[in-house]
């Protein structure tokens, strides 16, 4: 992933010696402070080595200190959906110690704070997807319409349906499925957030950095997927810093399921 020339934004404050800095920091990888990741963000270009580096590898902050417990989690959630735990990370904020999210950039992981477990697996993205895509045929008006464009009214959708359908097709383009789009009683749903909160008795027992409240579960259809989405995220950080206007990868308050209750 590393491998070739890490190209630099060509800006006029970057001189050598912040370049040299820059570097090191990419090469040290485990957690950076904060201001150097923004640095990074900023100023490198290759935002999908910034995404694999520092967000999908490595031990997270929440086992910095236990990096063996971590593999142990990962083997629990591995065997709850029968991956490989080299198919399963931590992400987000609890992997940094803080936000990479272009809104909230830099705050710090806490008691409040979610855990974001990715999880890579084709036929899962596959199964939830389809789960999904019925869901939404059968919601909002019947897909009719009269062939006389001057009888055709306007359709009507609720606001709630529309921003499912369009965050579904999104998330299909880009080879992802949340399991938090399904409705609540859906068995596939039921059935994921169930395996992750069975992993949570677990993830407590192993005594990470701080109590979580939350845990939430992506899954994506392969590694690179993962990359894409996850760099995408850091070149919207990037245009946040800059002052210029970014859409946000996602809207993060509709795609968890509480499985701790504090």
């Amino acid at each position: 992933m590393m491998s070739g020339q890490i190209k630099a934004v060509s800006r006029p404050e970057v001189n050598a010696n912040t370049e040299a800095q820059l570097l090191s920091a990419m090469k040290a990888g485990g957690i950076p402070p904060v201001e150097d990741f923004k640095r990074l963000i900023e100023r490198l270009a290759h935002h999908h080595i910034l995404a694999r580096v520092f967000l999908l590898d490595g031990t997270p902050h929440v086992f910095i200190n236990s990096p063996m417990k971590y593999i142990i989690f990962k083997e629990q959630v591995a065997s709850e959906f029968g991956i490989g735990s080299q198919d399963v990370c931590i992400v987000g904020s609890a992997r940094l110690g803080f936000s990479p999210s272009p809104h909230k950039f830099g705050q710090a992981f806490s008691e409040t704070s979610d855990v974001d477990v990715v999880l890579i697996s084709e036929p899962l993205f596959l199964e939830g997807s389809q789960a999904l895509f019925q869901e939404l045929n059968a919601a909002g008006p019947p897909l009719t319409f009269s062939d006389k464009p001057h009888r055709q009214k306007p359709v009507e959708v609720s606001g709630p349906v529309w921003k499912s359908v369009k965050e579904a097709i999104r998330n299909f383009v880009f080879n992802n499925f949340n399991p938090g789009l399904l409705s609540y009683s859906h068995p596939l749903r039921m059935r994921i957030f169930n395996g992750i909160s069975g992993t949570t008795g677990l993830f407590l027992a192993l005594e990470p950095q701080v109590f979580v409240s939350k845990i939430r579960c992506r899954i994506f259809r392969t590694w690179k997927a993962a990359e894409d989405y996850y760099a995408n995220s850091l070149r919207q950080a990037q245009a946040t810093f800059r002052g210029e206007a970014a859409e946000l990868v996602d809207d993060e308050e509709d795609d968890s399921e509480r499985v701790v209750q504090q």
